[in-house]
């Protein structure tokens, strides 16, 4: 076997830093100053999002969309996950896809609102299928945009579910873009 050739393998010599301790008092009365706390946040509180979506795709799609405008998203994959993290994470708004893995979004849709920790988030229904929702479910959610959309009518849908002034928007020539182009 051949040695490598000299200065290309150079062990590294890592240097540990600390901070200097403070000096110790011989007196027993004196003691530590506390250690620097946190600053106050002063700005307003980022609201969140909870997108619950098992398409890759169209979830991705819909989290950039949100943190680009200032929100806080996150993500759940199927209902039982939805209703994990919406009580343990309290969001301002629950983006609902009623076609999920493992629960239906009904079952999830009533169990969020059937319990206190989750009842106060409004709930918006995102579904490229067609509803057969029921007058009592309908009076559940928040509203209801149906794929494919356009996309800065769905941000001001979530603008105005939080409470957040929405944008004004051109008007547009109505325009089929297909199921290729659009969500």
């Amino acid at each position: 076997m051949s040695r490598p050739a000299r200065g290309r393998l150079r062990s590294r010599r890592v240097t540990i830093r600390t901070s200097p301790s403070p000096p110790q008092s011989q007196s027993p009365d004196v003691k530590p100053s506390p250690p620097e706390q946190r600053p106050e946040r002063t700005g307003p509180r980022r609201k969140t999002v909870l997108i619950v979506e098992d398409n890759a795709s169209f979830g991705g799609l819909l989290v950039a969309l949100l943190r680009e405008e200032g929100y806080r998203a996150l993500r759940a994959w199927d209902g039982r996950e939805a209703i994990r993290m919406a009580r343990d994470r309290r969001p301002d708004l629950i983006v609902l896809d009623l076609a999920l893995p493992y629960r239906d979004g009904l079952e999830v849709l009533h169990e969020l609102k059937a319990q206190p920790e989750t009842a106060h988030a409004p709930v918006l229904v995102v579904s490229g299928n067609t509803l057969a929702l029921t007058p009592e479910d309908r009076l559940l959610l928040f509203d209801v945009v149906t794929k494919p959309f356009d996309i800065d009518r769905m941000l001001n849908v979530v603008r105005r579910a939080l409470g957040d002034p929405e944008q004004e928007l051109p008007e547009r020539p109505a325009f089929d873009y297909g199921h290729e182009h659009a969500y």
